[in-house]
């Protein structure tokens, strides 16, 4: 028995050593992990066609229409929109030929492939910004960033992308124009069912966590977030937008002349409180700077890097449905 189990285990180590000098000769496949910032060709090609595809199949298509752009007011006539720094009257009318828009926001998992794609850095990696960073959270980006990461995905799919236009928004956050408070599946604010409502977390939540509105798009009323649109800030444009496919001014105004601020703005759209009621509304219009500084000099961030709070969805500019 003693032989026996001498041999048997003479047996197991010749084996082994054989087995590791096959393993030592033979070439070893390395597979890059996703989260690769510079990962080969083929599988950075493999994710852009993915996202491609992806996108294509998310795109909501809205066919146009005439509708009352602004703040329709209540019974008594007062504007609803009375608390916020919107400019959101005089109402005025808007016809829109049709457009496309995607069904979510850019992600910081979908824009980190951008980034990636064409060589830029990747945005918010700083230690405050980090910690809201999360793959399917919305990406907090600079207008230049949403800018060009529309026009990258354009090139990518062969379609027409383009940043919505303020009243593409505001057609689509009321599913077609509808006469609808919040852009929501009912129109109103059920907090935890079709709004994020939670105090200890100052974070939007993930894309598709609550109910889309009813042509299908989420999170066009979100916790603490706005969307950048394609037009310049003008507080007076609505007193001259024209009616067909209205683009905003061609040049853009500070938010807030009066506390001495000279640089031009670009309108945001959105919910950007925890209270709707206070800039929340699908009429609810303010601005920011395209670039995000940081608060304790007046440096840009790098990049296309930008507050967690300004996010953005692409729409793809032709009139018929993306194909």
């Amino acid at each position: 028995m003693f032989i026996h189990y001498r041999l048997s285990s003479l047996s197991v180590l010749l084996m082994t050593a054989l087995c590791a000098c096959a393993q030592v000769s033979a070439p070893v496949a390395v597979v890059p992990s996703a989260s690769a910032s510079a990962s080969p060709a083929l599988s950075k090609d493999t994710r852009t066609s993915s996202l491609a595809e992806r996108v294509r199949k998310e795109l909501v298509f809205l066919a146009g229409g005439t509708f009352e752009m602004g703040d329709w007011g209540n019974e008594q006539g007062l504007p609803y929109d009375g608390f916020s720094d919107g400019n959101s009257r005089p109402l005025h009318t808007v016809t829109l030929d049709g457009f496309s828009v995607m069904a979510y926001k850019v992600t910081y998992e979908d824009f980190d492939l951008f980034t990636d794609t064409v060589g830029e850095q990747r945005i918010n990696q700083d230690e405050f910004s980090r910690k809201y960073r999360a793959p399917r959270k919305p990406a907090g980006v600079n207008w230049f960033g949403a800018k060009a990461y529309c026009e990258w995905l354009g090139k990518l799919t062969g379609l027409p992308f383009d940043l919505p236009t303020e009243a593409q928004w505001e057609f689509a956050a009321r599913s077609g124009g509808k006469k609808v408070l919040f852009a929501t599946d009912n129109g109103k604010i059920d907090k935890n069912r079709n709004f994020p409502w939670n105090r200890y977390d100052s974070s939007t939540p993930d894309i598709g966590s609550y109910p889309p509105n009813q042509a299908g798009l989420y999170g066009m009323l979100d916790f603490v977030a706005s969307e950048w649109v394609n037009d310049w800030y003008d507080p007076d444009y609505y007193k001259t937008s024209p009616v067909l496919n209205p683009k905003g001014p061609e040049v853009g105004k500070p938010r807030n002349p009066d506390r001495g601020e000279t640089e031009a703005t670009k309108v945001v759209r959105g919910g950007a409180t925890p209270q709707p009621a206070f800039g929340g509304f699908v009429f609810s219009r303010s601005s920011k700077k395209p670039v995000y500084y940081f608060l304790d000099a007046r440096q840009p961030r790098p990049g296309y890097s930008g507050s967690r709070t300004t996010q953005f969805r692409c729409a793809v500019q032709q009139s018929t449905p993306a194909q």
